[in-house]
């Protein structure tokens, strides 16, 4: 069917049903980012293949909602149909709730599948709708109901990650969250989140793709700790370890109904913005339970990498700064002896590099490389279809990393793969001028991501440029390469342990994207009679591309930072290189001056 036929499909169903409209959203029952193909029921009806979309059919309209990154993406995969496109980071574009509200008549009957909305989201709804009378119909899923062959669910098998990788036992990180409990005046813990749940457990898989997740719940109090799961993919000896923890195995859906069941009084904390509707609705029908909406503790206490988690990270990212070494090299050569590739063959290569390295599990995310144009679509993702070949002319940006036992990388360069244009070269200056700006900082305890966001964004906004997405989020420690609850958008403090990405960016359609990216974490500097102050050391060790850049524009102190990131980088990676590679390194690190 196509994308029009699909929406008249759910349409009939609607109306059988007597549903004015039906919000169909990208996520999963764990409100996770990035999720497995079954739940990919945006791109099935719409044809909108990006991260962040929610799709609404009313009897009038087709609408997506999606963000500034993908803008220009959604505007071509909705091309030919009838689904307009709502750009939500807009002020002018209002959002679903109030859309459905002024636009619905009084008494409306709004479709959703509750396991795929947060409690608060739906509580929301709700309260914003309730003037209107609108009734929410939450087991609806018609995607599903036309979808032929949807994908299944894939459990993969569960392994344990030791001790040496992860610093703390489970046994031990229990304890840990059992006290934040405590601490909030409750007796357990709803945990839905797929990071939250691995990381708790040191347990990890490949159940969705570039993200080591476990599709699991989990339900932790004073005196249990119950993993659920699909048992029949868990190695005995992950059991064993699981039971050695303190850890009960149990079946994935059966959460639904221990709930119903806790015969006990407890009061038990459900976060509302990370549990779905239905799990919040199974707890609050048993009337033993006093459900209370308080911030789940495990994110912040993951997003504090332990000493042991920082160690391994610098290894990981030597581990990619070899493998990007070695991919550039290769690249240089072949383009030298005048072998051309497509953007597709070239993240295959770059996998390939990046797979020879020790305890590689696999990509991070889909690589972003994206030649000229492509680029200025910030998650542009080449497939073996739509990938265009790279030519000597103008800039290839490559936005990939990898997952390792030793941890999770995310590293976006810029090169030039011939000439560039003035303009080209003024914004790549100014993109790597945020990032030695917000590189460089030195910070008061207490500051927090947003507060700092301006040292990157400045030198592209003296020219009246911005760029639609966030300067930097966290990155997991092998789990998501997008982590809360820190970054430079959130208003959360900034503390020692915190990785998180600095890439401002400059993108401009139909012309080309430019975007560099370094990985930092957060460390203690110096305390003084004013305050504890904080600094960023880099993980990255990948070199920036000098011929790029518009020595007029920079500052003596950024080409003295840039020089000594290049040293450090040679210094760090040339000893484990080939000698295609280190010669390449040699001559993409040495000093310069204007």
């Amino acid at each position: 069917m196509t994308a029009n036929e699909k929406i008249a499909a759910i349409r009939a169903l609607m109306a059988r049903d007597n549903v004015d409209a039906i919000i169909i959203p990208g996520a999963d029952p764990h409100m996770s980012e990035y999720f497995s193909s079954h739940w990919g029921t945006v791109t099935f009806v719409s044809g909108f293949t990006g991260e962040a979309g929610t799709f609404v059919i009313t009897r009038d309209i087709a609408g997506l909602w999606t963000d500034g990154r993908y803008y220009i993406q959604a505007a071509n995969e909705l091309a030919g149909s009838e689904s307009v496109l709502f750009r939500a980071s807009e002020p002018e574009t209002p959002g679903i709730k109030n859309y459905l509200r002024d636009n619905l008549p009084e008494g409306s009957v709004i479709g959703i599948n509750a396991k795929l909305y947060s409690a608060g989201f739906v509580k929301s709804l709700k309260e914003a709708w309730s003037e209107k009378h609108f009734t929410i119909k939450t087991d609806a899923d018609y995607a599903n109901d036309i979808w032929d062959n949807r994908p299944a669910e894939e459990y993969t098998p569960v392994y344990c990650l030791g001790t040496e990788y992860s610093g703390k036992s489970a046994a031990d990180k229990l304890a840990e969250v059992r006290k934040e409990i405590r601490a909030l005046g409750a007796d357990s813990l709803i945990i839905s989140r797929l990071d939250n749940i691995a990381w708790l457990f040191n347990i990890r898989a490949n159940d969705v793709i570039c993200n080591p997740v476990v599709i699991s719940y989990a339900f932790l109090s004073q005196n249990t700790a119950i993993l659920y799961t699909d048992g029949s993919r868990v190695p005995e000896e992950v059991r064993s370890e699981l039971l050695v923890n303190g850890i009960e195995l149990r079946s994935y859906e059966a959460i639904f109904d221990d709930l119903k069941a806790i015969d006990t009084a407890e009061t038990v904390i459900c976060d509302e913005t990370e549990a779905n509707f239905a799990l919040f609705e199974a707890a609050s029908e048993n009337a033993n339970l006093k459900v209370v909406n308080k911030l789940d503790p495990i994110p912040l206490m993951k997003a504090c990498k332990n000493d042991i988690e920082v160690e391994n990270t610098f290894r990981a990212y030597l581990y990619d700064g070899i493998a990007e070494a070695e991919f550039y090299a290769w690249l240089e050569e072949e383009m030298k002896n005048g072998r051309s590739y497509t953007e597709w063959q070239l993240s295959e290569k770059l996998h390939s590099f990046r797979a020879a390295q020790p305890g590689f599990k696999g990509d991070s995310f889909t690589a972003i490389i994206a030649y000229r144009d492509n680029a200025a679509m910030m998650h542009y993702s080449p497939t073996p279809e739509n990938a265009r070949v790279i030519e000597k002319a103008h800039l290839l940006l490559n936005d990939s990393g990898g997952q390792y036992l030793t941890g999770t990388t995310d590293t976006t360069r810029t090169i030039a793969v011939g000439e560039i244009s003035d303009e080209e070269r003024r914004d790549f200056t100014l993109v790597l001028k945020g990032v030695i700006a917000l590189s460089s900082v030195k910070f008061k305890e207490g500051i927090c991501g947003r507060e700092l966001d301006i040292l990157a964004r400045n030198p592209v906004w003296q020219l009246g440029i911005d760029y639609r997405c966030g300067t930097g989020h966290g990155v997991g420690y092998l789990l998501n390469v997008h982590e809360g609850p820190h970054g430079f958008r959130s208003t959360v403090a900034l503390k020692p342990g915190m990785v998180v990405t600095i890439e401002p960016g400059v993108y401009t359609e139909g012309s080309h994207g430019i975007r560099t990216e370094n990985t930092v974490v957060v460390r203690k500097d110096v305390k003084t009679e004013y305050a504890q102050f904080y600094r960023f050391d880099t993980f990255t060790v990948v070199p920036i591309d000098t011929s790029c850049l518009d020595l007029s524009l920079m500052t003596d102190s950024e080409i003295f930072w840039l020089n000594n990131y290049h040293k450090h980088v040679y210094e760090t990676v040339a000893p484990h290189l080939s000698e295609r590679a280190k010669a390449w390194l040699e001559r993409n690190t040495r000093s310069i001056a204007r």
